[in-house]
């Protein structure tokens, strides 16, 4: 089941998303809104955006047309953690200096490092203004809570591809719970709160978006090894250029001969990664299969968010939430 198919019951509230952002990326100075139509014109999935409108939705079908108020607050929340998460993959390609994002050069590549960071700032910046039109203190504290956690991960993640702390899988959680989960289960969290959910209608949803997201992370650190690089819109062992080391790579030095995970440690430590050493690391990953041991992690995050939402009252929302989650998993194959 593909995501235009799933997404289908929210498909006219996400017009209305996209109507949001486009208003949102004005600017009287040329050069920011350069750089942010850039940004705009490759989209991507809107798949925060989408779990905010069907958490909402999955606790409240009929908000759309007898609460208009709060209809209009969810949608600036949608546009908000969408602005909010672009914000960090600026941020993220300046720090990486990455040379694809979504299949174009990303915008420091085009504008420079300093006009970059500070659109993406203004990007920040907005998603904050949205939030706070929404007058929920509840809904401000999610995701400002969550901003931070975003830029701690994002921090975690440079200490680790510094070698500054140990990789290992109790640090590697901690940075995809804090960078990828926090916002995802930030998005949950916050469609229910829109929707007047009841205090265990919101727990159950923040936590479908934890563990969507743990295994959504996951996935994309298994398509760095065996992805489509058109399809990903970034190139293949992306990660393991900028000196990340993810879930593949740490399963792999804990299953692997031991001669063979000394020299892939080196390699890592010492951040020599040319074409022979790129090869032999992706030979040592896929030879141990760390590939389908972290697929089969993921999966289990997976059911973990769609046992979350089991107790929600049953509707087509709360199905595209599940065929979310399912669906997630079938990105690698």
């Amino acid at each position: 089941m593909d995501s235009d198919f799933i997404l289908q019951p929210i498909r006219g509230h996400l017009v209305s998303v996209e109507k949001v952002l486009t208003k949102q990326i004005v600017s009287k100075i040329y050069l920011s809104e350069n750089i942010i139509k850039h940004l705009n014109l490759k989209p991507g999935k809107r798949f925060r955006p989408s779990i905010v409108l069907l958490s909402a939705l999955s606790i409240n079908p009929k908000i759309t047309s007898r609460y208009v108020h709060i209809y209009k607050n969810i949608i600036a929340a949608a546009a908000s953690v969408e602005l909010l998460h672009n914000a960090s993959l600026v941020h993220d390609d300046i720090v990486d200096q990455a040379r694809l994002r979504r299949g174009a050069k990303p915008a420091n590549k085009i504008w420079g490092d300093h006009a970059t960071v500070l659109a993406g700032d203004y990007l920040l910046a907005k998603a904050l203004f949205l939030i706070n039109q929404c007058g929920n203190k509840n809904v401000m504290s999610s995701v400002t809570t969550a901003a931070s956690e975003l830029a701690n991960g994002q921090i975690l993640d440079i200490m680790i591809s510094k070698r500054e702390v140990d990789f290992n899988e109790k640090i590697y959680f901690q940075m995809i719970n804090l960078k990828t989960a926090s916002l995802i289960a930030s998005s949950s969290e916050i469609g229910a709160l829109l929707a007047n959910g009841t205090k265990k209608q919101i727990s159950l949803l923040k936590n479908y978006g934890v563990n969507l997201g743990i295994s959504y992370q996951l996935i994309d650190d298994v398509l760095d090894f065996v992805g489509n690089s058109k399809k990903m819109g970034k190139n293949a062992m992306e990660d393991i250029k900028e000196g990340k080391v993810t879930l593949p790579v740490i399963i792999s030095l804990k299953r692997s001969p031991r001669i063979e995970s000394q020299r892939a440690r080196k390699i890592l430590i010492e951040k020599k990664i040319n074409e022979k050493n790129l090869d032999f690391l992706y030979n040592f990953v896929m030879n141990s299969k760390a590939i389908e041991e972290t697929t089969k992690i993921a999966n289990n995050y997976s059911l973990k968010a769609i046992s979350a939402i089991g107790a929600l009252g049953d509707n087509q929302f709360k199905d595209s939430l599940i065929s979310l989650a399912r669906q997630n998993s079938t990105r690698v194959f």
